[in-house]
């Protein structure tokens, strides 16, 4: 089958981009973020990957049923799941799934940590949480340390499983940037806070991959790499398309939906992608190259179609059914798009729908 779209998954670059990562923390234990179905490359199949060949046997993701989803397509590997933000933790469903899957909830409020310490269920399963530190997204507040302490002391629970926080500025210098150096010492001041009061801390981590990239935060037990190993060193992906049709068009000549004018005269090359495939109208104006021909998107991008303009020398070169590369696993051939649309790495790999089918290679 000749697929219309389709994303290039090397699995071999998540494991080159593993070993580098590994440098920079060799002796952490890796917590491997892979919600919106692993950064829109399939979390199933690259857990399956990451627990096979890398050894990695801790994942996170951000919803329940993002979790529940792989539980049910890996039953046969054991491994950790860390669901960190969407827990719907107050349904009784939500309780038995977590308990019988094995399924942790990062506790981010005393609310949520209330419900969890008066389920019997939960009665001895394994206690997470999440402090905010000054990013002013999911946490508990760093002020709330004793009234916790207390709450795990009436309950006999005298253990943390895993401590957590989330950086809001790793891309900054750890060492310079003031709200990094805050937020570092917030964390050390709540671990000490709570280990002083005879609760144990068995695992904790603060750094993501900005922070990993400068070895901060590796002295604890974790790091919790998400984007870094899909995309760095190397773009563990590529985004392919086919040529549907191949015309001429003068300047002004009106192009797909609202008669967008043809900004000057060229080759208008029709592409088999759209914003049903997660692609943006935001892209219009971006430049995607072909045998080393740059097109500029024009236009509205359609359901299933997105018009590239090429200077008419390309006339000979560019013809229907030809495989287009959006972006390639070079390094910066991702971030160059995503500059031009304005977005993040991030951004446009979440955004790919299913619609587009993934395609795992291991060369």
């Amino acid at each position: 089958m000749k697929f219309r779209s389709r994303l290039i998954v090397n699995l071999n670059y998540l494991k080159e981009n593993f070993q580098s990562l590994k440098i920079q923390a060799p002796n952490t234990n890796t917590l491997f973020m892979v919600k919106a179905d692993g950064y829109g490359h399939g979390a199933a199949a690259i857990v399956r990957y990451a627990f096979e060949e890398l050894g990695i046997k801790e994942f996170g993701c951000a919803a329940i049923h993002e979790a529940i989803y792989l539980r049910a397509e890996l039953p046969n590997l054991s491994f950790d799941i860390y669901v960190f933000s969407n827990l719907q933790l107050s349904s009784p469903e939500s309780v038995e799934i977590y308990s019988n899957q094995r399924i942790f909830p990062v506790l981010s409020s005393l609310e949520q940590l209330d419900f969890f310490l008066h389920q019997e269920d939960f009665k001895y399963f394994p206690i997470c949480l999440k402090f905010n530190t000054g990013m002013n997204r999911l946490g508990i507040d760093s002020e709330s340390v004793p009234v916790l302490v207390k709450k795990l002391l009436q309950h006999k629970r005298n253990s943390v499983f895993h401590l957590f926080t989330h950086l809001a500025n790793s891309s900054l210098p750890m060492t310079e940037n003031q709200f990094n150096i805050d937020q570092q010492e917030k964390f050390k001041q709540i671990k000490e806070s709570i280990l002083s009061s005879n609760i144990t801390i068995r695992n904790s981590s603060i750094a993501n991959s900005g922070a990993i990239m400068q070895k901060s935060g590796v002295d604890q037990t974790h790091i919790r790499p998400g984007i870094i190993l899909y995309t760095h060193p190397k773009c563990i992906s590529r985004l392919e398309t086919t040529v549907l049709q191949v015309f001429d068009v003068k300047k002004d000549t009106p192009i797909g939906y609202n008669s967008e004018l043809s900004p000057r005269d060229g080759l208008v090359v029709v592409l088999a992608i759209g914003y049903g495939d997660g692609f943006s109208t935001r892209y219009s104006g971006s430049h995607i190259n072909h045998r080393g021909i740059s097109g500029e998107i024009i236009g509205r991008i359609n359901m299933d179609m997105t018009f590239v303009l090429f200077p008419l020398s390309a006339k000979s070169k560019i013809l229907p059914n030809d495989v287009v590369t959006i972006w390639g696993e070079n390094e910066g051939d991702l971030l160059k798009f995503s500059d031009e649309t304005k977005t993040i790495p991030y951004e446009l790999l979440c955004s790919l729908l299913p619609r587009i089918p993934r395609i795992y290679r291991l060369n």
